[in-house]
């Protein structure tokens, strides 16, 4: 449910100095804090590898602003962290603090800055997680301002095509969806075992979004920038059927021939059928975008959601898709993606 956050606390002058000679980095050897809290930062991950300072800024009274980041699943040593694991994690900052600061106070008075929530589904066979991939390239190039992300760029700056990971991104939200293997592998980083074989869901909410939450008009919800407030099982499933479920959809992958089998066997009319069938060639032929140049936007929908009362994904797995590792792929593949 939860992977990382970040929180702003508030520290005097005197314990801004302190954290960094705790750790033997002198500020005034550094002409920018940046590169001290850098230095800072790779001491500290030897001793808490769940902590990272991400930001620092000075307040016009002297005092600094600290941007915490806290990496949860590192911090429990384990993939799953839940709504009921709270209690641990807030124990666990105020260790931290504790040990840096001499109290734990700050916490009480902290500011979330960004929220990052995440669904790990397994799929075991690394045939499944290509197809997975290549299907998910053919979802929507937007949605909700968030903007379909394909191409990055390397260590060198070349150019380089996402191939195990698809993001979606505007300014107040992320979702990136990604195996988790894969990355281990390309940060030089070890596989833990609650790693291997998965496929990572992360959805991150930035600050401009926890602000926008925070407001009692124009689509705010009133809701506090606390810790405790976002560490919600309820709000977790809410943020995922409102950001990720447009984006990824329900249902599962097939076919067409075994679509075909489900929609002829449906209760729908046979005119329905045939524009059900038609719909999803269509995106076959080009993407989950394309029908809307040919239909109203209504009808759009409906096909949408005629398709998901039947348990089909608008996404069709080609039939006869190959790649450089394998020559065949199943007739079905589950969507891994259920909440």
């Amino acid at each position: 449910m939860i992977h990382t956050f970040e929180l702003l606390i508030l520290v005097s002058y005197e314990d801004f100095q302190h954290i960094f000679s705790m750790y033997g980095v002198k500020l005034d050897k550094y002409r920018y804090v940046r590169a001290a809290v850098k230095e800072l930062n790779r001491k500290i991950k030897k001793v808490f590898p769940a902590y990272a300072i991400a930001r620092t800024w000075e307040q016009i009274d002297g005092d600094w602003n600290l941007q915490l980041k806290v990496d949860a699943v590192k911090m429990l040593n384990r993939g799953t962290i839940t709504e009921a694991d709270y209690d641990l994690v807030e124990l666990d900052i105020r260790k931290f603090l504790t040990r840096h600061f001499g109290h734990s106070d700050y916490f009480d008075s902290h500011t979330l800055t960004r929220m990052d929530y995440r669904l790990d589904v397994e799929l075991p066979d690394p045939k499944d997680r290509e197809l997975l991939f290549h299907l998910l390239d053919k979802y929507t190039v937007k949605f909700a301002y968030k903007k379909k992300i394909k191409w990055g760029k390397d260590e060198n700056g070349n150019p380089q095509k996402y191939e195990t990971s698809q993001y979606h991104k505007c300014k107040s939200t992320e979702l990136i969806i990604y195996s988790k293997e894969d990355e281990r592998i390309a940060n030089g980083e070890q596989i833990q075992p609650f790693d291997a074989n998965i496929i990572r869901y992360e959805l991150r909410l930035k600050n401009s979004h926890l602000n926008s939450m925070k407001r009692d008009d124009k689509g705010g919800k009133g809701r506090s920038k606390q810790l405790k407030i976002y560490f919600s099982y309820q709000l977790w499933k809410e943020y995922m059927e409102k950001h990720v479920i447009p984006i990824v959809h329900t249902g599962d992958y097939y076919k067409i021939t075994e679509a075909e089998k489900i929609i002829a066997n449906s209760s729908f009319s046979k005119r329905k059928k045939e524009s059900l069938r038609e719909f999803l060639v269509m995106i076959s032929k080009g993407n989950i975008d394309t029908p809307k140049k040919h239909m109203s936007l209504p009808t759009y929908r409906q096909y949408l959601r005629d398709l998901t009362s039947l348990g089909i994904s608008p996404i069709l797995i080609p039939k006869n898709f190959i790649t450089k590792n394998y020559n065949s792929f199943p007739n079905c593949l589950k969507n891994p993606f259920k909440i």
